[in-house]
């Protein structure tokens, strides 16, 4: 076995080290008779050994993975591991304006996988996620992922996997680094530069890194596929289907002209109100009534599809030997990072007119106007610094013929988010300019009347489209919102182990630990804001919080039999965690482990683990905010509920509810907020699997787990859409009571709208349950024209839903209707990604000859079906049937499931169109080719997505036509220079 620099670390701060190389890089070494062997402290585990396979799969992500990938971010590479399902990264625009990137294992939530940097915790957000962004990949030397529950050994969070990233040790010498990278398109380009200089004795080691990197935008509009909100229909429908908005720089204002009441637009090319100048009554002429199918507004070519983003990092570590038998160490890292997410211009809604402003053509009071001033997109200028600093004290001593290994240490994270946002409007201000206004003595337009003139204000002139908006006009009702956030970690530990007994099999070893644990947040937005005093905006009152902890843990390894016919070694691990909150109380959670090796080439693992989530604390406290999910009125007549259920019918007329009210805005105003009585989420995870290194091939070695976890009392919040269809479809009142509308019509000019949906965070019974099985083959050979390497790394899916795994149609624990097996399906809508691929596999093929290098390696996810029903409508409703062959399968029919109105009884509706669309598999291809230069530099070329692979259309994603969870469309070139001193 190998030796390992850490070898005399037990402790949870700083757990790193050798790990089970069974899925990523699986080496084999052999042991030279006569060897010491050190033990060493595994990925999962607290307990030092000299066997680095143990009951727990572990992913290990070298150096030289990370280099071969062509990526310059940890967050890129995470996203790109089979395990990893849908998370946030900087092709996430709408959903990540903060510009954050994450890591979901099994996706299960970003929440519910723990990430460490040498052992210890990393600062999470309020929500309860890890921002990648805030680790620096200069400083990374390698990264575990444990691909199994283990709260019980590093607490809250553990429940579908564990990220551990290592960072470099013992570096000796400088080394100055360059990267550049660009797609075919001219655009996306991104620029890495970094500095790493180090020394070490036999007493301790230094390491300083530096790191810059820039990546700049990728626009909607640079691809064809996210140039329109759904590629293949008409730019500007938004008609039930088209995803077009209703809002536009031409504006919609419900009027009477003549005996004609309608929602009048301006028409493009036609001139309008003219900034400067009183509009008269002439020039309604220059409007129609506005059609959804031709007049809506196309957002998608002036939204980020790759985010820019730039970073800047500082790390800094060492460690030294006090005595022969105590070490210190420390780190510090300071990273600064800002990006920038952009959003086509607010959509205006709700505006009220008077008669009397001095740009309304019709001389009639106009209540809920909307119009959308392009000339000002929105903008959200993210600011995010985190600090770091650990430190610990590690040593043996003897104690009645007993070495006792201990550690102690503390660390403290803080990070700091700044948000800038432009291109928001003062609600006030706005009200102001579009009131009453006249053109004064000097032909300046100016608010209210002669005789009481409105100080500053300037009218605004949403008659006149696009051209119709000045910078005066623009100076007066813009304002920039400025919104903070803080979270705070400090964090103790102390551990010590020793082994306690000796059984012919080996020595018992056992390890008792203790933790305390504070964090703390808060969310300030601005004062505007807070007053709902931003047109258009999401309104957010601060959130604030806080919890500490004690945990007390014990991990025990039992050697059962060693050296037995048919039992080379067994080998049970018993590790139990108690828990005690300050903010819900306590939890005590256990797991269980056994390793199994028949022969020397085989072993099998098998571990059953208890996990827990804590609330964060975003989750417990935050404020009420708005938001607005994409959800179908069921009261609107173009709904199928409405036209298909005469019980809906009714209860949307009791809501009061018009017989003709057609929903126009496809977003609801929904408002979200924490719950301070929320529980622990609790898991159980099991895993089942072998690893074979067989002695007649040399250098390969399979691995095959099973696995399936858990999770109830899930912490969530029912969506939007889930609660109109419970109130109005289901007919349950206590969902009725969440639900506003908005009857005057100023909202939108659209009485009946729902203006607002309360769904706050809570403690489901039921859960989130996931199975699956991992497969890792990995081969490497010598020829004479070179040493090969051969990984394949496979993650499939076998289910993924509700706990217990119910039918569709099924009632679940929580007495909701299940949709049964969601593999393979896109979920809808999501701007983080919807993707829940069957299979996602990775297969490289390395080579390595004197002074020269390559690789190729090809990354496949399976396909996946889609809902494609807004196809088939909008196709409908155009009188274009050609569209609907779009989908894939537009006569696809199935079995629905409603509960009979008033009661839990559920009926079924056999053989109901539903019209699907199937996303075709993808694999792209990656090429990189390196050469060692005698004077000590390394030139790397690379290309990713070799063959120009487009990802699949899907109808169903959000704000475009292709789902973020595949790569950005487009080939991709890089080089890069390594020079060590």
């Amino acid at each position: 076995m190998q030796r390992h620099s850490l070898a005399k670390s037990v402790k949870l701060a700083l757990t790193l080290g050798a790990v089970s190389t069974t899925l990523l890089g699986f080496q084999v070494a052999a042991q030279e008779e006569g060897a010491v062997v050190e033990k060493i402290s595994v990925t999962g585990s607290r307990i030092k050994r000299t066997d680095m396979e143990t009951a727990q799969p572990v992913l290990l992500i070298t150096a030289e993975d990370m280099s071969r990938t062509g990526l310059t971010s940890i967050g890129e590479i995470m996203k790109e591991i089979a395990t990893n399902g849908a998370s946030l990264g900087l092709q996430t625009n709408n959903g990540n304006t903060a510009g954050n990137m994450t890591v979901d294992l099994r996706d299960c939530g970003s929440n519910r996988t723990l990430v460490l940097v040498n052992g210890r915790r990393w600062v999470t957000e309020l929500s309860g996620e890890v921002d990648l962004t805030t680790i620096p990949l200069a400083a990374i030397e390698q990264v575990e992922v444990l691909k199994d529950g283990a709260s019980s050994i590093y607490g809250t969070d553990a429940i579908c996997g564990v990220v551990n990233i290592s960072t470099k040790k013992d570096f000796q010498g400088a080394e100055l680094s360059a990267y550049v990278g660009e797609y075919d398109e001219g655009d996306g380009r991104k620029e890495s530069y970094s500095f790493s200089v180090g020394t070490s004795n036999d007493k301790g080691s230094v390491l300083f890194a530096a790191n810059y990197t820039k990546q700049e935008q990728v626009m909607g509009a640079d691809r064809e596929i996210s140039s329109v909100p759904i590629f293949g229909l008409p730019a500007n429908v938004s008609a039930a289907g088209g995803r077009a908005s209703p809002t536009t720089p031409y504006g919609q204002f419900k009027a009477t002209v003549g005996d004609v009441t309608g929602s009048y637009t301006l028409t493009p090319g036609k001139t309008g109100c003219i900034p400067g100048q009183e509009c008269t009554s002439d020039r309604v002429a220059d409007f129609h009534i506005y059609d959804a199918n031709t007049d809506g507004y196309n957002f998608a070519p002036v939204n980020y599809l790759l985010q820019p983003q730039e970073s800047r990092s500082l790390y800094a570590q060492g460690h030294y030997e006090l005595a022969d038998n105590v070490r210190a160490t420390a780190e510090a890292v300071y990273v600064n990072r800002t990006s920038e997410a952009q959003l086509a211009a607010q959509p205006l809604g709700g505006l009220a007119i008077s008669a009397d402003h001095v740009y309304n053509p019709f001389d009639q009071d106009i209540i809920g106007g909307s119009f959308r001033p392009i000339v000002a997109p929105r903008a959200f200028a993210a600011d995010s610094t985190t600090w770091r600093f650990g430190a610990a004290l590690e040593g043996e001593f003897e104690l009645a013929s007993r070495e006792f290994h201990w550690d102690v240490g503390y660390g403290f994270a803080e990070n700091k988010y700044v948000q800038l946002k432009n291109g928001f409007f003062n609600k006030t201000n706005f009200a102001n300019a579009l009131g009453a206004s006249f053109i004064d003595v000097n032909g300046v337009a100016r608010c209210g009347t002669a005789d009481d003139v409105v100080a500053g204000c300037v009218p605004f002139n949403v008659f006149g489209g696009p051209d119709g908006v000045t910078a005066e006009m623009l100076d007066y009702v813009t304002v920039a919102p400025r919104n903070l956030a803080q979270s705070k970690m400090h964090n103790y530990t102390a551990n010590i182990g020793t082994e306690l007994f000796e059984l012919p099999a080996g020595p018992v070893a056992a390890v008792v630990g203790y933790e305390y644990r504070r964090e703390s947040g808060f969310t300030n937005p601005d004062p505007l804001t807070v007053a709902g005093q931003v047109l258009g905006d999401n309104a957010a009152t601060p959130t604030q919080g806080g919890f500490s902890l004690e945990e007390f843990y014990g991990e025990m390894v039992i050697p059962v039999l060693a050296d037995q016919p048919f039992a080379e070694s067994l080998e049970l691990s018993l590790s139990t965690r108690y828990s005690d909150y300050s903010n819900f109380g306590d939890t005590t959670n256990s797991s269980y482990k056994l390793s199994y090796r028949p022969i020397e080439e085989l072993l099998i693992r098998a571990s059953y683990g208890e996990g827990f989530r804590a609330p964060s604390i975003q989750e417990l406290y935050q404020g009420q905010n708005d938001s607005r999910p994409s959800a179908t009125d069921p009261c609107s007549i173009a709904s199928v509920p409405y036209t298909q259920n005469a019980d809906v019918r009714s209860r949307c007329a009791s809501a009061g509810v018009a017989t003709d009210f057609q929903q126009k805005d496809p977003q609801f105003r929904a408002k979200i907020g924490g719950n301070p009585e929320l529980g622990p989420e609790e898991a159980t995870t099991t895993v089942l699997g072998f690893v074979y290194s067989p002695h007649f091939v040399e250098n390969m070695g399979i691995s095959v787990d099973w696995y399936n976890i858990e999770v109830e009392n899930f912490i969530g919040t029912r969506t939007a859409q889930y609660i109109a269809n419970a109130c109005y479809v289901t007919g349950i009142q206590s969902y009725c009571d969440q639900i506003q509308r908005d009857f005057s019509g100023s909202l939108n000019g659209n009485p009946g709208e729902i203006s607002e949906l309360l769904s706050l965070t809570q403690n489901f019974v039921g859960g989130l349950e996931r199975e699956g099985v991992d497969i890792n083959v990995d081969y490497r050979f010598s020829t004479e024209v070179g040493d090969f390497r051969v990984n394949w790394d496979t993650a499939i899916m076998l289910y993924m839903g509700d706990v217990g795994q119910p039918n569709r149609g099924d009632v679940n624990t929580d007495g909701d209707i299940s949709e049964g097996n969601l593999v393979g399906k896109l979920a809808p809508g999501q701007s983080g990604g919807g993707s829940r691929n069957k299979t996602k596999s990775n297969l490289s093929l390395s080579w390595k000859y004197d002074d020269w290098s390559a690789s190729v390696s090809a990354q496949y996810v399976s396909s996946l079906t889609e809902n494609c029903a807004n196809i088939v409508t909008a196709s409908t409703r155009l009188g274009m049937p050609e569209l609907a062959d779009l989908c894939s399968d537009k006569g696809h029919t199935q079995d629905n499931f409603a509960f009979k109105p008033g009661t839990t009884e559920v009926v079924v509706t056999k053989d109901e169109l539903a019209p699907e669309n199937k996303l075709g598999s993808v694999v792209y291809f990656d090429m990189q080719v390196g050469w060692a230069s005698p004077w000590d530099s390394q030139f790397t070329l690379g290309v990713r997505n070799l063959f120009d692979k487009e990802p699949p259309y899907a109808y169903s994603a959000f704000a475009n036509t292709y789902d973020p969870s595949y790569r950005l469309p487009g080939r991709y070139a890089y080089v890069s220079m390594t020079q060590r001193f």
